[in-house]
């Protein structure tokens, strides 16, 4: 079967411009259709309730869940100057209960018993608030749902709670490298600027002593939260006047109070705060090195998009670009831009953000004043309408088959998008490229100025002396000098620069899509050393294709020194080969270098006309790789890094670090993983490389648009191209460590942070899907109920959680919490103390909800995936673990079906109260938690 694209891409162009016949708006002038792919089986329509409330409907019949998500135009920008978090609290304090469901979390609790889940955040000019659930208990969902923005009650009991919720929320951010940036940009902006005040809330922020922090909570929900403030995403498979029934009987009656909708007048950065050099000192290693201009708000240009066409190019890593030559002089190992144009609600920035390596640090000015070059090459000769038709080209494509995001995603997306774009936009605004606009795009780049810029240099530095409010790390700030900037000037005058050639990886003329008849992975090639299994889409039948090509073998495992260079090898491979794999990705290929449970593995995925291309091109690359002392030392040190980082990690994480070490047969420590790579050379990595060519078994899995004989062809390249000497291995299943029962395992660690980390494992000797599908039922009424007690009643910290988790065939079952204010001998009675309590309470757990959880569990599992990146995972665990029978998932859902509340009850009382688990113990201290008073 063949698609003829250019017709497809025809038919796109039409839609992208709201013109597509089959999605025009309807007569109706109350409502309006949303433009959306030729592929989108979904429905959307939009309209208004009575109240000012505008709503966006997702229909799709396929779904077996259903969810609905709200933004209030109202963020963190619009806090009191004397409250700084209050709109972060009343997010906290919203549900706790209204007039018709008074119980506290109760909302919560309905969810995950209907095999949901819900959350809300605080962002700047708005907060959302997002649930999903079984498609079958949606009404009464809805129904406490909406209540909250009708009658919530702000239980004042649990005022103070959520105000130390905040403040652990706070608290777990207040040491992590984005959240500070975040933070200096706005301690570094205009002081009149809202951004310039604490936006998240602490402790000390929410207890001010002049101020009634729970009425002026009121106040600011009564002045905000209005009908005419809101939007409202409905999801689910029910049809589009159905959901437009539910949308009108839950959300109609919310107050309209007409109110004025907040608006940000001042500007984020004005010319005080430009042309600066800011000085950070990063918690974890860290060098970059970012460009910042502050530009006015080009929101409404989307259409013509100026600032995507600059970014595209300054970012371009082909020949002569700025990119590619600072990464062959070995000073930059990361160059991308980005542009945020609201950024600061009236104005935004664009940011060239560079990764430095060490060598690279000292070559900051040549680094600087080579991106003020580069910018000066696009205005002189970049503004040409050739690179308009290649983006506009590549958009058509990609939303001529445009993949659709989960649901809940989508509507999250939707709910805020909905303040800033035309709703029959929501979809294609971002494909859309109407016209070639020089204008526009100089407008942008005359903004693009050094005398304007911003210079961010985070790293180890002596310059940063100034503490940041609220946050660790310190910060300086210094102007630019005229001396600078004449250097800058004369460097730039020397640099040689190339704007990028024309993609050839890209088409956009006829493809082929294949039948789909292989509904699972089929053995389609089989000789010594080598294997290659295909399956084609079953849901979304398209160009798209993945393929993975795992060079399998124990050697990355069987060291402290392999395992490290293992690593180390992915990391040189892709610095060699990052002009490849970034022009792939504008043209719509992905393409990377992976390590699945410890191989390696060349991957591409995206459209798969060019993939044998590609394979033959990267491949031979692989093979040939050499390694220079310049890109050992530059992975070296990425990988230092990122060891060294783990250290800082929030406590929580690392327990979840040290229980993977503690279950794992080849658990390395960081210790020993550090004392290999102090030993490691470039020719031991060269040596491992070679043995990692000759000793493996190659296995191929394929999904999506192949034939047979398209992946056959893939198995004679590699082995045309394989060494010679290759020794074509058998192959080779990740070992796990063996669970045994009444044993126990404690480890205890430390770390500079403030917050203490507690987890306990129990794992199951039992090797059988039954034990994961009771498991997967019992968290989904533990979870909650856990949360409830120990975050929202006694408040020991923000994170507070149960999970499942796989070692090999043995299913376990974990709790974990972090806190700033509880001791971790006091938190384990807290744990203990739960755990026995719950045994009453899931004892009694009527018959009816469990038997709903399950059927909602096992139809959520048979649910058709969303999208193409949903669906060619399905059976790569099978691959991994060598199950050729490719029925992991069938045979849980046939475990979860045949498991009753009894077979539950049964397994709590066996591995969390009784012997028959192999317990683990993870606790980690914070060397500055402070024993509250």
């Amino acid at each position: 079967m063949k698609l003829m694209l250019t017709l497809a891409i025809a038919l796109s162009s039409a839609c992208l411009l709201g013109s597509c016949s089959t999605h025009e708006s309807s007569s109706d002038d109350k409502t309006i259709n949303l433009v959306k792919s030729p592929k989108d089986q979904r429905e959307y329509q939009s309209f208004w309730l009575d109240n000012g409330l505008q709503v966006v409907l997702i229909s799709d019949p396929t779904s077996e869940v259903a969810g609905a998500s709200l933004s209030v135009g109202v963020g963190s920008y619009q806090n009191p100057e004397t409250i700084p978090g209050l709109a972060h609290y009343l997010e906290h304090m919203l549900f706790l209960g209204t007039e018709k469901y008074p119980e506290a979390n109760g909302f919560q609790t309905y969810v995950q018993q209907n095999a949901g889940f819900s959350n809300a955040y605080t962002a700047t000019d708005h907060t959302n608030y997002f649930f999903q659930i079984g498609d079958g208990a949606i009404d009464e969902a809805l129904d406490r749902f909406s209540d909250y923005f009708k009658s919530p009650t702000f239980d004042k009991a649990y005022s103070d709670k959520e105000k130390h919720a905040v403040d652990s929320e706070w608290s777990m951010g207040r040491t992590q490298d984005p959240r500070i940036i975040n933070r200096l940009r706005g301690v570094t902006a205009n002081p009149q600027h809202p951004a310039a005040r604490m936006s998240v809330g602490n402790l000390e922020t929410l207890e001010a002593t002049d101020v009634d922090v729970y009425q002026a909570m009121l106040d600011f929900y009564d002045r905000y939260y209005s009908a005419n403030n809101m939007k409202l995403v409905l999801f689910g498979k029910s049809s589009l006047p159905e959901l437009q029934q539910r949308a009108n009987t839950y959300f109609s009656s919310i107050a309209n109070k007409n109110i004025e909708l907040p608006e940000i007048r001042e500007k984020g950065l004005s010319k005080n705060q430009m042309g600066q050099h800011i000085y950070y000192q990063p918690q974890k290693p860290m060098r970059e090195l970012v460009i910042e201009f502050s530009i006015k708000d080009n929101s409404d240009q989307w259409q013509v998009k100026p600032n995507r066409f600059i970014a595209n190019l300054l970012s371009s890593e082909e020949p002569g670009t700025a990119a590619q030559l600072l990464r062959a002089k070995g000073w930059v190992d990361n160059f991308t831009a980005s542009v945020s144009p609201n950024y600061y609600g009236n104005d935004g920035i664009f940011t060239v953000n560079v990764s430095l390596t060490e060598a690279g640090v000292a070559y900051e000015d040549e680094i600087i004043a080579t991106v003020f070059a580069y910018i000066e090459k696009i205005k002189q000769s970049g503004v040409d309408k050739t690179y308009y038709r290649e983006y506009r080209a590549m958009l058509e494509k990609q939303f001529a088959d445009l993949q659709v995001p989960q649901a809940l995603n989508q509507a999250v997306q939707f709910s805020s998008a909905m303040f800033d774009l035309p709703v029959t936009n929501l979809i294609n605004a971002y494909y859309v490229y109407s016209a070639f606009d020089p204008q526009a795009i100089n407008s942008v780049l005359d903004q693009l100025r050094p005398q304007y810029a911003r210079i961010w240099h985070i790293r180890d530095n002596d310059l940063a002396d100034t503490d940041i409010p609220y946050y660790e790390g310190g910060y300086a700030v210094q102007p630019f000098t005229a001396d600078e900037l004449n250097n800058w000037q004369q460097i730039a005058e020397r640099s040689e620069l190339a704007l990028p050639e024309e993609n050839d990886l890209f088409s956009s003329g006829e493809a082929v899509i294949y039948d789909n008849t292989l509904t699972t992975p089929t053995l389609v090639s089989q000789s010594p050393g080598i294997e290659a299994w295909l399956a084609h889409s079953q849901y979304h039948q398209s160009e798209y294709g993945y393929v993975q090509v795992m060079f399998n073998s124990k050697l990355p495992v069987s060291s402290p020194e392999n395992s490290v260079m293992s690593d180390l090898i992915n990391r040189v491979f892709a610095l060699k080969t990052t002009a490849l794999r970034d022009k792939a990705g504008r043209a719509g290929i992905g393409m990377g270098i992976e390590r699945p449970r410890n191989n390696h593995a060349l991957t591409l995925s995206g459209y798969s006309e060019k993939h044998p291309l590609l394979y033959r091109r990267i491949l031979t690359r692989w093979l040939e790789l050499e390694i220079d002392q310049q890109m050992f030392a530059i992975a070296l040190e990425g990988f230092s890094d990122w060891l060294a980082g783990r250290e800082k990690d929030d406590p929580n994480r690392q327990a979840f670090t040290e229980l993977s070490r503690l279950m794992s047969l080849h658990g390395w420590t960081d210790q020993q993983l550090k004392a290999a790579a102090e030993s490691i050379t470039a020719q031991d990595l060269q040596q491992y490389h070679g043995r990692l060519l000759r000793e493996n078994r190659v296995r191929i899995y394929a999904f999506g648009n192949y034939n047979r004989s398209k992946v056959k062809a893939l198995v004679e390249t590699t082995e045309q191209l394989m060494p010679e000497d290759w020794q074509k291995r058998d192959r080779y299943l990740s070992q796990y460590k063996p669970v045994e029962s009444d044993t126990e395992i404690a480890f205890e660690g430390k770390t500079q942070h403030t917050d203490n980390a507690l987890l306990n494992a129990y794992y199951s000797p039992v090797d059988e899907l039954n034990t994961g599908a009771e498991l997967l039922l019992l968290n989904s009424v533990f979870n909650q109920a856990f949360y409830n007690k120990l975050r929202t009643e006694e408040q020991v910290g923000y994170i507070v959680g149960s999970n499942i988790d796989r070692i090999g065939n043995n299913w376990g079952f974990i709790v974990y919490a972090q806190t700033k204010n509880t001791p971790l001998k006091k938190l384990q009675q807290r744990f203990n103390g739960f755990i026995e309590n719950y045994r009453s309470e899931i004892g009694a757990l009527d018959e009816s909800i469990f038997d709903t959880l399950r059927a909602t569990v096992v139809a959520q599992i048979n649910q058709p995936p969303g999208n193409f990146s949903e669906e060619y995972p399905r059976y790569l665990n099978d691959f991994y673990r060598g199950n050729d029978q490719f029925d992991t998932r069938q045979k849980l859902v046939n475990a979860i079906e045949a498991t009753t509340k009894d077979k539950v009850v049964s397994i709590y009382d066996s591995l969390l109260l009784g012997s028959d688990a192999e317990k683990v113990k993870v606790q980690i201290h914070g060397e500055f938690f402070t024993q509250p008073q």
